[in-house]
């Protein structure tokens, strides 16, 4: 991930597949570095009240965590445009 002009590879990913990271981060779109690495980080109900690496790392399908993403980016984008 790539925060100001510093090029960042969080802790979380290192245990997991590279192309389920990049699957996770493509379904995040067009959102920020920041906005990527909260998804990231914060804990989801949609897969047990976990972060998104602990949940791929318990086992929680790629797909599921896929859909996920893409959600979150729809509310994200969505916000944005309706705040215009």
């Amino acid at each position: 991930m790539k925060i100001g002009n510093r090029l960042f590879y969080p802790r979380a990913f290192l245990a997991l597949d590279r192309q389920v990271v990049a699957t996770v981060c493509r379904a995040l779109g067009d959102l920020d570095s920041c906005e990527k690495m909260i998804f990231w980080l914060r804990e989801h109900g949609a897969v047990g009240g976990r972060g998104i690496a602990a949940a791929l790392d318990a086992g929680v399908a790629v797909i599921k965590v896929q859909r996920l993403a893409a959600a979150w980016t729809r509310e994200r984008v969505g916000g944005r445009v309706a705040g215009a």
